[in-house]
């Protein structure tokens, strides 16, 4: 069916349905005469989308219900009464404040949240500002769960050796750059990227082949005098040498893997990832 007709039957805006063949929900057949051809498969998948978009989902959320077949959706419900429940403890401690309640009550209710809250807020919170947003973000997805007992000590030193670090210097415009780009790029769309982060490690050599002409685009840009001479460039480069300086992949790796288990398997897979990519990058060359 054509674009008129998918949007007469699922509601959808014509941008809406770009935005979604975008983000590889959908894969319509394209046509010699430029139109897109929409299969059942996309009509029945769009249906989707739009239901679960009507309720609160993210693009994320959303391509994992799809890609498991639904298996996935106890477990978000799970996370969102957690973070429902996580919300309503601090509207009760907002209620104290506004009352007048006793410091200690107030902070006897905050010792509970803090319990609950994810190990990446529990970072961000003691490291606000452009050293944590660039420090945390690329384990965002597997610090999503409480601190458990077992990894007490190990998140302990981590904050330790974090806290005694030297500064991390960045000129103010390479600051403002930073805070541009993470107001740019919202929650969502890190998700999305981190998450397709994890689907490529699970089967690397298979994503390899279906991205191969994607992943030469890549090397070819970061090769290129546009990345090259780009602030982001500039950044990255100081930022991997401060983590060598600082010994920060033999300190710091080692503890995340230990109050991380879902990092601990990632890692994991990523060595042998790690392994195929430089594979590729020699046939490549």
């Amino acid at each position: 069916m054509l674009r008129n007709e998918i949007q007469s039957k699922t509601g959808l805006t014509r941008k809406a349905i770009e935005y979604y063949e975008k983000k590889g929900l959908i894969n319509p057949r394209k046509l010699e005469n430029g139109y897109r051809d929409y299969s059942e498969e996309d009509f029945e998948i769009l249906s989707k989308v739009n239901l679960f978009r009507k309720i609160g989902f993210n693009i994320s959320e959303i391509k994992s219900i799809i890609r498991s077949d639904g298996f996935v959706l106890p477990s978000i419900l799970r996370n969102r009464e957690h973070q429902s429940e996580i919300d309503k403890r601090k509207n009760e401690v907002i209620k104290l404040i506004i009352e007048g309640a006793s410091e200690k009550i107030i902070n006897e209710k905050v010792a509970l949240i803090e319990r609950e809250e994810s190990i990446y807020d529990r970072l961000l919170r003691a490291f606000p500002g452009y050293f944590g947003q660039m420090i945390f973000y690329a384990y965002q997805p597997f610090l999503n769960e409480p601190l458990d007992k077992e990894g007490e000590y190990a998140y302990a030193k981590y904050i330790e050796y974090l806290d005694n670090l030297s500064s991390f210097e960045l000129s103010v415009e390479e600051q403002d750059f930073i805070e541009k780009i993470s107001s740019d790029f919202d929650i969502e769309n890190m998700k999305t990227v981190n998450n397709s982060k994890i689907e490529a490690i699970d089967d690397f050599k298979k994503w390899l082949n279906e991205n191969t002409e994607i992943v030469e685009q890549y090397n070819l840009y970061k090769k290129s005098d546009t990345y090259q001479n780009s602030p982001l460039k500039g950044i990255q480069d100081k930022l991997k040498d401060y983590m060598i300086e600082n010994k920060y992949y033999e300190f710091a790796i080692p503890l995340i893997r230990e109050f991380s288990k879902s990092y601990n398997e990632y890692y994991e897979k990523l060595l042998v990832a790690n392994e195929e990519y430089l594979k590729f990058n020699k046939k490549t060359e």
